[in-house]
């Protein structure tokens, strides 16, 4: 953060996931509920029935409503109440967002394979950043300009996003609705230990 070298954000990075979040292994444990809320937005968006303790939400009681709100209501349908809602629905409107870029009107007809795939990679890659800058706390505040915070957010969230496609995108490919939730929970799970052992190089 305080010199914006990113030979030095990289060993910043494998610090973190090597010693400061536990390894890949309690990384994976720590973000349980990430990953359970995840196989629910995946649910939602390939129409799996929701088991009695699930949340769900009805697509098809969406259509028709401005996109922004559509996807407010999808988060709000499926958070729930712990330490990590938050983080959890922030992630879930980034995501689909990103997958929904230029839908004004939402048509549950727009959830194509490819937005279930991109939207499943954005909400881990944003769960994950989300994390890594609420565990590094007063490390932001080294930054010498907000523009320079901004920059180094902006790195983070690049770098998180291309390694989590890198290991889950192969995961997403094929006929992505045969996928179960558990199955969608155990790829997540998988690629969130990928992602660390990756990072853990970083020296």
């Amino acid at each position: 953060m305080s010199n914006g070298y990113r030979n030095d954000f990289r060993k910043a990075i494998g610090h973190y996931a090597r010693t400061a979040s536990g390894g890949s292994t309690s990384a994976s444990r720590r973000m349980g509920s990430v990953a359970q809320a995840g196989a629910g937005l995946f649910g939602a968006l390939t129409g799996i029935p929701a088991g009695p303790s699930e949340a769900s939400v009805d697509l098809k009681s969406l259509a028709g409503l401005p996109c922004e709100l559509a996807i407010s209501a999808i988060s709000q349908a499926l958070i729930t109440e712990d330490g990590d809602s938050e983080k959890i629905r922030a992630a879930m409107n980034y995501a689909l967002v990103e997958a929904l870029d230029g839908v004004e009107t939402f048509d549950p007809q727009c959830i194509t394979d490819d937005v279930i795939a991109d939207t499943m990679i954005s909400y881990l890659a944003e769960s994950i950043f989300l994390q890594m800058v609420m565990d590094s706390g007063k490390a932001w505040n080294k930054a010498d300009t907000p523009n320079q915070a901004m920059h180094a957010e902006t790195e983070l969230r690049e770098l998180i996003k291309v390694v989590v496609d890198k290991h889950m995108a192969p995961r997403l490919t094929g006929n992505v609705r045969s996928l179960s939730r558990q199955q969608m929970t155990q790829i997540e799970r998988q690629s969130i230990i990928d992602a660390w052992k990756e990072w853990e190089a970083y020296l």
